[in-house]
């Protein structure tokens, strides 16, 4: 086995079950509820709107993402599955799950802290205003 250190990166190879730990994060796009205990392939990640950061281990091909519902206890399952191959991982330091209020997510990896992206910005006018 072979392990490669580089910031809060390391790669485990394995073949086909390759692993990698990286800063993991959150961003929930939706005002009508706070989303919590966000986790990916059963391994809660960090949240607080990109805010919160955990080391992660991060396995390679589909993602399982779930997560509660702070005003019920409604378990979301992410509605489509996000596949992850070496090149979306390699050198990569940090991930951050998208939530979007369909209940949809993305995935995004880099070397630098992760941000909320332009779709869930706009998602979260569109529910601001529909609360009014």
């Amino acid at each position: 086995m072979m392990f490669v250190l580089s910031g809060l990166n390391a790669c485990t190879s394995t073949g086909l079950h390759s692993t990698y730990y990286l800063g993991t994060t959150s961003f929930h796009y939706d005002h009508s509820y706070n989303a919590y205990s966000v986790k990916l392939n059963g391994q809660e990640i960090g949240g607080g709107f990109g805010g919160g950061m955990n080391t992660s281990l991060v396995k390679l091909g589909a993602q399982q993402v779930t997560w509660g519902e702070s005003n019920s206890k409604k378990i979301h399952v992410s509605k489509n599955t996000i596949y992850l191959n070496r090149q979306d991982l390699k050198g990569k330091k940090y991930l951050a799950v998208h939530i979007y209020p369909d209940d949809s997510v993305e995935i995004t990896t880099s070397i630098h802290w992760p941000l909320a992206d332009p779709r869930g910005m706009e998602s979260l006018k569109k529910t601001s205003l529909d609360l009014k």
